[in-house]
């Protein structure tokens, strides 16, 4: 990777985060809990996306997407973490958009971007090409900067990982990681996730988070803070 002329994209970047078709924004049946949302959904777009699963059998999924700045500007791909969206970068955008051209997606499962069931398997992989399928057909990115957060970290070297071991009509000329937990001596792992390092733990838990069936009827709230007894 290069160096990076984005001093002001760095600065720009820890002040706010420490705080193909283009159809417009489709009918739904969201519930908005704030009028941001609601702006956020309806400013943005929709592509269709083929799932590079296997097991997936082939499903098309919309995926919700939104662009900020200039085209003519230096290009800035956003990778959303998890439980998260590309709402999480709406206050950052503000300090960006006047120098830079921003593309950001909800990858599936997440944000406005839809979330199949009926054992539909949600994988880094297939959101790995998903944001190079992104970046070449629907933004049209020739040289940019990637900033990856969380989940979206491993979703982002998976993606750069394919970039260095295939040929890709685009450069990517920098890629910012953060709250990544690459470095395990620094990360600030929750108790779960120490379970998950433990050798005998680790697997046990894994295996019985497998077993059990996908809740999808529930107070959302519930369902998605709910943890298996063993993670806690």
């Amino acid at each position: 990777m290069k160096t990076s002329p984005f001093p002001g994209l760095i600065l720009a970047l820890f002040l706010s985060c420490a705080a193909g078709g283009n159809a417009m924004a489709q009918e739904n049946d969201f519930v908005f809990y704030s009028e941001l949302a609601r702006a956020w959904y309806e400013a943005g777009s929709y592509f269709e996306w083929q799932s590079t699963t296997e097991n997936n059998n082939g499903a098309v999924v919309d995926v919700h997407y939104r662009t900020f700045g200039d085209p003519e500007d230096p290009q800035l791909l956003l990778v959303h973490g998890y439980p998260r969206s590309s709402f999480d970068y709406e206050e950052m955008i503000v300090y960006l958009q006047d120098d830079y051209y921003i593309a950001t997606l909800d990858f599936p499962g997440f944000g406005f971007s839809e979330k199949p069931l009926n054992d539909y398997s949600y994988m880094l992989e297939d959101d790995a090409r998903l944001l190079d399928y992104f970046v070449r057909e629907i933004v049209e990115f020739d040289d940019f900067a990637m900033f990856t957060h969380d989940r979206g970290v491993s979703v982002g070297l998976a993606f750069l990982g394919h970039y260095l071991d295939e040929d890709r009509p685009y450069t990517i000329n920098y890629h910012f990681l953060s709250n990544s937990g690459m470095f395990l001596p620094l990360a600030n792992l929750v108790p779960g996730q120490r379970v998950l390092l433990d050798p005998v733990r680790g697997p046990a838990a894994i295996a019985e988070l497998k077993s059990r069936p996908r809740q999808t009827e529930g107070d959302p709230e519930s369902l998605a803070y709910c943890r298996h007894p063993g993670l806690q």
